[in-house]
């Protein structure tokens, strides 16, 4: 009797430390990430873990770390509601072993939303992939690894990859104010913009000889477009693949103001409704370059850009990479280091050419003749040249009366004239 006691007493104690603990912490793990699926995970595992004598139980471990891991990078903040639903016990969850017919039943359920949404491209990228072929994945993926780390670091999530363009998002949460986060999206796409250009390995690719032979002078550019609205925050596909997305003509709008950056020669576009979002002194700091009608609007929409300043002279730093790229920078600290690249002078006179342009609400005071003249000022002024200032002088010439005057039916406003 003793010794079967003592045996059984061993054996118990050898099956709670190698089966039992083991199960209960991988139980543990998936109910805690069915509750927050962004909870951050334990990159390794403990010591203790790692040396269980039963090496069976540590792979199994491991690998469903990992696997949790990968559904955090897979599915990101978008994705968070639809995970959590598969994993928490349900009556539906209960039958069956994968999704099958429960599908619509768990993921396909979209909840609306109210966020800033941005989209991001890499300029010229078809001609740099003809170029780079497979190499053309270091860039992609330096570029990425920029943007993601600035948007997380500001309060916003990277939402999807489409090759050379990306979506980012970012929502209000508790304690963050919607003028706190509107200036956080726009301090995103600065600091990526520096970063960018200030990254070795980005600029040795762009400087390899074949790059540079087909496109002289070239540089990894990128183009911002920035708008809030509303969104359905959904599982997107079947179940054979889906997405973690948003659906609304506010993500289309976001994607045409980056479109169009090309057409005004800048990198960031911001609406006028999302401009109006941020703190006055971050208001103040950006310019009107135009009021249009985007395809799949109706109404007049203002937009906005950020001209985002040169920090280096001749490879030498004039910012501190601290106040650039750490977290801790306050908003006030950011922007007041990061001044717009444009002198007050000049920023005056183009604010003045878009009034005789624009001609008040209804396009009825313009003087398109005056503000060609200021506005071929501008562009004749040493230093590189003004995008916005080219593509409205352009605009004007080609849609001017034979006087110089504003056609009759201009309403103060335009059709963009491509997406």
């Amino acid at each position: 009797a003793v010794v079967l006691w003592g045996g059984t007493g061993i054996m118990s104690e050898f099956v709670y430390r190698d089966v039992a603990q083991p199960l209960q912490r991988m139980v543990s793990l998936v109910r805690n990430f069915a509750e927050d699926p962004l909870k951050p995970l334990p990159e390794t595992l403990s010591a203790a873990v790692l040396d269980h004598p039963l090496r069976e139980t540590v792979i199994l471990e491991r690998a469903l770390v990992r696997l949790s891991c990968l559904l955090q990078l897979g599915f990101g903040e978008a994705g968070a509601a639809m995970v959590g639903r598969s994993l928490q016990r349900t009556p539906e969850a209960d039958v069956g072993g994968g999704l099958g017919e429960n599908y619509g039943k768990i993921l396909n359920v979209g909840r609306v939303v109210h966020a800033f949404f941005g989209f991001c491209d890499i300029c010229y990228f078809t001609d740099l992939t003809e170029i780079l072929q497979a190499d053309v994945v270091r860039v992609v993926n330096s570029v990425a690894k920029i943007i993601h780390r600035s948007v997380k670091d500001n309060s916003g999530a990277p939402n999807k990859n489409m090759g050379d363009t990306f979506l980012l998002v970012w929502m209000c949460r508790a304690g963050l104010g919607v003028r706190t986060v509107a200036d956080a999206s726009l301090r995103s796409f600065i600091r990526a913009v520096l970063e960018v250009s200030r990254s070795k390995d980005i600029r040795k690719m762009s400087q390899r000889s074949d790059v540079q032979t087909r496109m002289p002078g070239f540089k990894v550019q990128l183009g911002f477009g920035l708008h809030y609205g509303w969104a359905v925050e959904c599982a997107i596909g079947s179940d054979l693949k889906v997405d973690a997305s948003y659906l609304s003509p506010n993500v289309n709008l976001a994607s045409r103001l980056q479109a169009a950056t090309k057409q005004y020669g800048v990198e960031i576009l911001i609406s006028g409704q999302t401009h109006s979002l941020f703190s006055p002194s971050v208001q103040a700091m950006c310019r009107q370059v135009d009021r249009v009608t985007l395809k799949g609007t109706v109404h007049p929409m203002d937009l906005f850009t950020y001209d985002v300043p040169a920090t280096t002279v001749d490879g030498i730093s004039v910012v501190d990479d601290h106040i650039i790229s750490s977290p801790d920078t306050t908003h006030q600290l950011f922007f007041s280091a990061l001044q717009p690249a444009l002198s007050d002078r000049f920023r005056q006179q183009f604010s003045a050419a878009m009034e005789l342009y624009l001609g008040g609400h209804d396009g009825s005071q313009a003087d398109w003749k005056r503000a060609s003249q200021i506005l071929s000022q501008l562009c004749n002024q040493s230093g590189p040249r003004d995008g916005p200032s080219q593509a409205i002088r352009s605009y004007i010439k080609r849609r001017a009366r034979p006087d110089g005057s504003a056609p009759q039916n201009w309403k103060g406003y335009r059709a963009l004239e491509s997406k």
